[in-house]
């Protein structure tokens, strides 16, 4: 069975309790994932942190626990959280806010990160659940094809000035052969 997810009880008649079993079915999704799955309180302390989050940022789940979110947060992208606890207060979601989050190590991390409002059985947001997809690949894609373009165009502005230098390279011979041919 996947690390913390809740053990699945048989009751006296040999059913499974249904709430631990949908509880159990969702843990196993969330360790299973591959994206970074943490939730956090509306004040920013993280109360829980996923094998991906792990794997992703670089911090245990025991380092991440009791943390606030800034520790992943560069200093200057601090105003990022304030908006995200702000629309999350009032209820709003966000989804595929592509920002930079720093890891253990300080490694810049480019992530997709999509950012739900959790709510009590009252209906009060009392937290957020984050979903951070780790881009640094496609970046690397987007510059690489970027770079490759400017080289296209750099090869292409070349082939003009020759084709430009070689027609006129060619007329100026043809102008004196069709002169003396006239004559």
């Amino acid at each position: 069975m996947e690390k913390n997810a809740p053990a699945l009880t048989q009751s006296p008649n040999g059913s499974f309790n249904l709430t631990e079993q949908k509880q159990a079915i969702l843990a196993a999704i969330v360790n299973a994932s591959d994206d970074a799955i943490i939730s956090k309180t509306l004040q920013g302390i993280i109360t829980s942190w996923n094998p991906a989050a792990e794997r992703m940022f670089g911090y245990s789940e025991a380092e991440a626990l009791g943390k606030h979110i800034t520790m992943i947060i560069p200093a200057d992208r601090l105003d990022e959280e304030e908006l995200i606890i702000s629309n999350i207060s009032s209820g709003n979601k966000i989804d595929h806010f592509e920002t930079v989050r720093v890891s253990k190590d300080g490694s810049p991390v480019y992530i997709s990160l999509s950012v739900s409002p959790i709510i009590d059985e009252h209906g009060k947001v009392i937290g957020a659940s984050k979903i951070a997809r780790d881009i640094s690949g496609q970046l690397a894609v987007q510059e690489e094809k970027a770079r490759l373009y400017e080289q296209v165009k750099e090869l292409n502005d070349k082939k003009d000035e020759f084709i430009g230098l070689a027609s006129h390279e060619l007329k100026t011979p043809l102008t004196s052969i069709s002169g003396y041919l006239q004559i």
